[in-house]
């Protein structure tokens, strides 16, 4: 029988009744994993030698190995990249804010097929949905390494390697271990789960995790321009996209996150300005404003970031009518920290 991860709890309990150990012991499985950090099985002093061996043979603890890691000279961002069991390059990004709170982006799925032009994750395409142990396995990599700083993860995006409704059950299933009190503990109003608009996942989202936050890749106010940047608008338009949005705000009563990033001369006009208003008026919405990073080779040929001072006239158009939003700080320039930048590079 082929192992199995140890963060996988159904299979670790049955591997201990079936061996005939009480399963209060998964108890200090769990405790010396998620709380003391050991991914040693031969640190877990806790546990008899007899247990120690026979996890030892049944389970593995990494699948991921770290080809590399780099953190900023402001030391505010850390970029892991790992590669898979089989041969894929996976990326996550520790983001360590001056109010002291620390998020992590994770991926989840091995590059992407969305297609979207400005992003350089997707020009390999689909290689594979990540399995559960390998998205858990980044969160426990950053936890670990923050433990070792003294710090501790605030909160998670699911915004690396993407689509997460793509990958729907197996996103699922990883929102609900790291949000469990003897796992990683983390609030569910902590996690973003951002998508191109995949209707039928932000439906099952909605009624699954009424307290996690939904980020929307929204990028154009428009179906013409979107669908020039994000073939997903072919398949799913405008209007039907904000009619699962409202219906998703009337059930939980958050506020959406609204990705656009600005690119010069394709979705900076002005007028598209009081497009994005008129669109977003009267809703819990909040804009998040992102300069285009110039440094991702995809279509840097015709593709350029958007001045700052026209990217502040789009935010002062949304604040006069009551549009909140904000201008995303760059913090990862010198260890190219973009989506896609370092696998790319490794390919």
């Amino acid at each position: 029988m082929s192992k199995f991860s140890i963060h996988n709890e159904k299979k670790v309990k049955e591997l201990l009744e079936n061996n005939w150990e009480k399963i209060f012991r998964y108890s200090q499985i769990e405790n010396a994993i998620y709380k003391n950090f050991i991914n040693n099985f031969d640190d877990m002093n806790t546990l008899s030698k007899k247990i120690r061996d026979l996890l030892k043979e049944n389970c593995f603890f990494d699948s991921l190995i770290v080809d590399s890691l780099k953190t900023s000279e402001n030391w505010q961002t850390t970029k892991i990249l790992f590669k898979t069991i089989t041969g894929e390059f996976i990326e996550s990004v520790i983001m360590r804010h001056l109010t002291w709170r620390v998020t992590l982006c994770i991926s989840c799925q091995a590059w992407c097929p969305m297609a979207c032009s400005f992003c350089a994750t997707w020009k390999l395409g689909l290689l594979k949905n990540l399995e559960f142990h390998e998205i858990i396995e980044q969160v426990y990599f950053a936890t670990k390494l923050l433990n070792n700083e003294g710090d501790k993860l605030r909160n998670i995006v699911y915004m690396g390697m993407w689509e997460p409704m793509l990958n729907y059950d197996v996103v699922r299933d990883t929102i609900n271990f790291v949000t469990d009190q003897k796992k990683f503990d983390l609030a569910n109003r902590r996690i973003t789960v951002s998508t191109c608009w995949i209707i039928p996942g932000i439906k099952r989202f909605t009624n699954d995790f009424p307290q996690t936050s939904l980020a929307i890749s929204l990028h154009a106010p428009n179906d013409e321009i979107r669908k020039t940047i994000m073939p997903v608008d072919h398949t799913y338009p405008l209007k039907d996209l904000m009619d699962s949005l409202n219906n998703y705000v009337k059930i939980t009563n958050k506020r959406i996150f609204y990705e656009y990033i600005m690119i010069n001369w394709v979705n900076d006009h002005i007028k598209l300005a009081h497009e994005l208003w008129k669109l977003l008026e009267w809703k819990l919405a909040h804009v998040n404003f992102i300069p285009y990073n110039s440094w991702e080779w995809t279509n840097s040929d015709w593709y350029s970031s958007t001045p700052r001072f026209i990217i502040e006239k789009f935010q002062k158009i949304l604040q006069h009518y009551k549009v909140i939003s904000t201008i995303r700080a760059t913090m990862w320039d010198d260890i190219d920290a973009a989506c896609g930048q370092l696998a790319n590079k490794k390919k």
